[in-house]
Order: structure tokens, then sequence, then C-alpha cells
């Protein structure tokens, strides 16, 4: 099952959470201490059954998403880097934290062990904002938290906020812009809020709909933020990624370029060797398949040609630099001719030579532009 040599990175999903939020459509379970113990055997054996791909292949990055990951005991965390032996100090290492679900010392013991950025999720600086989405934390400790972080030494702190939000305004997110101006942060994800099924928002979308900012509003929103950050120096290199020179997130660019990665976990997905596969998306069934040697794997699929070139097509496209593509088909295949004319007949993309890439209008309808692709 190995490839030698590859890149490859990996994803930790940790499902634990105090509180659900009302938006979030990952796969999460409130929170009992003892779950610990019982994730970090699993995620052990689950480590063993691919040892071989580990070590046969370099490691370029890991991350710890959610759930709320830094709700499990940091020995946890370090054991789990400790199995899997990162090949480099300097490798991206990075773990997902709430305000709210932080001490000093655990910030410490994480700087120690090796992993060096923190993607902490703010959503948003107006704490009627903070209320309505559920979060527990305020504004003022979202700012404590990145402070804290950096105080400790990890000096590479991602947030995540949050546009489109129930009864926001252009005067309200305005502050949330104007409180980025002075921390210590060098990336933003700026997501819009969406109804995701399994959610308690999308089960009552068409009363919530009505409280949302409309179409005109929202494209003010986003063209506000995307100003603002590039004068405060966050330069967008995805659609939904903005960051300082140099401090763009190693790890996500490898979903959006094709790297391979393997996913550790409840419902985490993989993509290796052309095939695509997701864990059990069920706490007690993911445990329970490693402690009765049962399959840990509920999908899976391989793209065949040329679904698997125009899907990785439409996913670079996502990158803000595009597409070459002369490169693009000397390291993963030819593109085929019918989406070439697809690509030259759409008004949202231009032509620079052989690089392919969103325009302003492409970058507004991505979504559209995916689905005629693929």
């Amino acid at each position: 099952m190995a490839i030698t040599g590859s890149d490859l990175s990996l994803y930790f999903h940790v499902p634990f959470c105090k509180s659900i939020c009302p938006y979030c459509h990952f796969y999460k379970i409130y929170y009992k201490p003892e779950m610990g113990k019982k994730y970090l055997k699993a995620i052990e054996r689950h480590i063993n059954t691919v040892k071989t791909t580990l070590e046969n292949n370099n490691i370029v990055s890991i991350y710890f998403g959610g759930g709320t990951p830094s709700l499990l005991d940091t020995q946890i965390v370090e054991k789990i880097l400790t199995l899997i032996n990162p090949p480099s100090k300097n490798i991206e290492i990075t773990i997902e934290i709430n305000p709210e679900d932080y001490s000093i010392d655990k910030i410490k013991k994480y700087k120690n062990m090796g992993i060096n950025r923190v993607s902490l999720g703010v959503q948003s600086f107006d704490d009627k904002l903070l209320k309505i989405l559920k979060r527990r934390h305020s504004s003022k400790k979202a700012k404590d938290a990145i402070l804290d972080i950096y105080r400790c030494g990890i000096e590479n702190i991602s947030i995540d906020l949050m546009y489109d939000v129930l009864h926001q305004d252009f005067k309200s997110f305005q502050k949330t812009i104007d409180e980025i101006k002075n921390l210590k942060i060098t990336h933003i994800s700026l997501y819009n809020l969406t109804f995701e099924k399994e959610t308690f928002f999308y089960k009552n979308k068409k009363t919530l709909k009505n409280l949302m900012p409309d179409e005109k509003e929202s494209l003010r929103l986003l063209n506000k933020a995307v100003l603002e950050f590039e004068k405060l120096g966050f330069k967008r290199y995805e659609i939904s990624a903005f960051a300082k020179k140099g401090f763009e997130s190693f790890h996500n660019i490898g979903y959006w370029i094709g790297r391979s990665f393997l996913g550790f976990g409840p419902s985490a997905f993989s993509y290796f060797e052309n095939k695509r596969f997701r864990n059990i998306k069920n706490f007690q069934k993911y445990i329970d398949a490693f402690n009765l040697n049962n399959p840990y794997i509920d999908f899976e699929e391989e793209l065949k040609y040329p679904d698997n070139i125009n899907e990785l097509l439409a996913i670079h496209l996502r990158m803000i630099r595009g597409v070459d593509i002369l490169k693009f088909e000397k390291g993963i295949g030819k593109i085929p001719k019918k989406t070439i004319e697809i690509l030259k007949n759409s008004k949202l993309v231009d032509f620079e030579k052989n690089r392919v890439k969103l325009n302003k209008q492409g970058l507004l309808f991505y979504d559209t532009l995916a689905s005629e692709i693929i």
C-alpha cells in the first residue's frame, strides 16, 4: 500500500465537544474524560495498521482537528506525536483550540512537544453574534487567548471568522475587522454561514434565512473583508484563506493541490493512491473496529480517468494563483479536451498563457464552475 518517497499529510479528527454549535456539520459528540484513553488506544492501533505507509513516505504536515482537540489531555497528544515520530522538527503541526478550552500550561506543553501552529475558533469579535452562534467564549476571551498563545512561543496563529451570520450587519462586521488590526495573528480563514444538513440551523433554515444578510449585503461584507485584510498584510491565497507572507497553511494547501493524506479518528477522510475513503462515522464503532479487528472504513471510492483529473483540477482552482496547465498535466495527468473547452468558454476564469485562474466572478461563483468541471 505504500508509495516510497511521496509527501504525506496526517489528519487526526478529535470529535469531542463540551457544547454543540448549531451550525457545525462535522462529526462530534459530547466529551467525557474517559473517552480520551479509548480514543488513544484506537489511534495507536490505527497507526499500527498503516505503519509501513508512514515509514515509507515523507510526513510533511500533521493536523489535529475536531471537534475540540484541546479537550484531550496533553499526554495523549504527545503520545500520538511520539507514535508518528515526525522525521523533521520543522514540519507544520497544527492543533485547533477554542478560546475557552486552553490554559497557559497546556500551550507551553504543546510548544515543547513540537506543535508550532494553532487554529483558534473565534468566529466573531461581536459578543452578540457569539451568543447567536452558541459560542462559549467572549470577544475578550478570544483576544486574551491569542495573546497567551503568542506569549507561550507559538507565533503562527490562525483564526476562523464567519460572515453572513444571523442579525449581522456591516457595523458589526466592521467591529470584528477593526479588532484584527492589533492581534498577533498570521492567518485568517473566512467562511460564510451555510445551513448544513444534520445541524440545528438546517432544521430551522426556513425561519433563520430571513435573519441573514441579503445577497447584496453579503457581497459587501466579503469585499470589505478582502480589502481590509489585504491592507493589514493578509494576502488571499485561496478562496477562503488569507495569510501574511510565509504563513500560508501548508497542510491545507495539500488538500487543494491533491497531496496524499491519511485521516485518523471517527469520520476522518483519507486520500491515498487515487482512492478516497472514510473512517466509520461513529466513535464507539470506530473503537470497536480496532478492539474486535473489524473493518474501520465505511466508505471508499477510486476515481478513474477522467473523473480523477477533473476533480483535482477543480480543487486546484481554489488557489488564487490558479493552475499552470503544462505543470499540472506533467505532474498529474492529461486534462480532457472537453474540460479545457468548458474553461475557455467560462466567464468565471481568465487565461494567462498556460495558466488558468478564477477571476472576480469566479471567486464568487466557484461552486458553479466546479460543478461544470466535475
